[in-house]
């Protein structure tokens, strides 16, 4: 499923976020690093002074918030995360979502267009949330190794660093996570449904066109 999803995930990149896009991710990264890093020894050089782990600490830190500065970049159309809400009934809403639990049952003939209506653009959204929450995990990753190396070379613990820290792999492993495995079921279903043949569509009712609906017996004096 993980594997499949990867798989969608790296053939969908390329089109959704745009070369516009990335250059805007490098350049907000390529502004925000310096920035901190600069600050980071500022800071130390008007207190303790400039050291050579100071220096890799305010790189770390530096980095780390370029990644996270980038969480920030737009990658796609204004609206992107707000999928349209799909025209069908709650009943058949309740059904698709089965699907993607654990055990999911075959898909049913009667919900092929159903499930084929919005996996396009579920998918693309998948895709943009899986890719930014890649760049809230770097930035914990660098975080935290500036949070240990400057609780290593301090003689105090700075507990604000360790207290945030499990937080951010969480939430960006945890979208990641269910982002690669909801986008592997999503193409799974893609081609279950696509397999089925489509539903006819419903059978006109009866009558004269144009003729009014309802009862057809006339009340007194009509």
């Amino acid at each position: 499923m993980f594997r499949l999803g990867w798989q969608v995930f790296r053939a969908r990149l390329p089109e959704l976020v745009s070369e516009r896009d990335r250059r805007r991710l490098v350049v907000v990264a390529s502004i925000v690093a310096p920035v901190v890093f600069v600050g980071l020894l500022a800071i130390a050089a008007l207190t303790d002074g400039i050291t050579a782990v100071g220096v890799v600490e305010a790189l770390l830190f530096g980095v780390a918030a370029g990644g996270f500065a980038m969480v920030f970049c737009r990658i796609g159309p204004k609206g992107w995360a707000i999928p349209p809400v799909p025209s069908i009934g709650w009943r058949t809403q309740e059904a698709v979502a089965r699907y993607y639990g654990r055990t999911p049952p075959a898909v049913a003939p009667e919900h092929r267009d159903a499930v084929l209506r919005g996996i396009e653009v579920h998918r693309d959204v998948l895709v943009r949330v899986t890719l930014q929450s890649s760049f809230l995990l770097a930035s914990w990753v660098f975080a935290v190794l500036g949070g240990v190396l400057l609780a290593v070379t301090e003689s105090s613990v700075h507990g604000p660093v360790f207290l945030y820290a499990p937080v951010w792999p969480l939430i960006a492993g945890g979208y990641g996570v269910i982002g690669l495995r909801t986008l592997g079921r999503q193409e799974q279903l893609r081609v279950e449904a696509s397999a089925l043949p489509p539903v006819p569509p419903a059978p006109p009712k009866r009558g004269r066109p144009g003729g009014p609906s309802g009862s057809k017996l006339a009340l007194p004096g009509e």
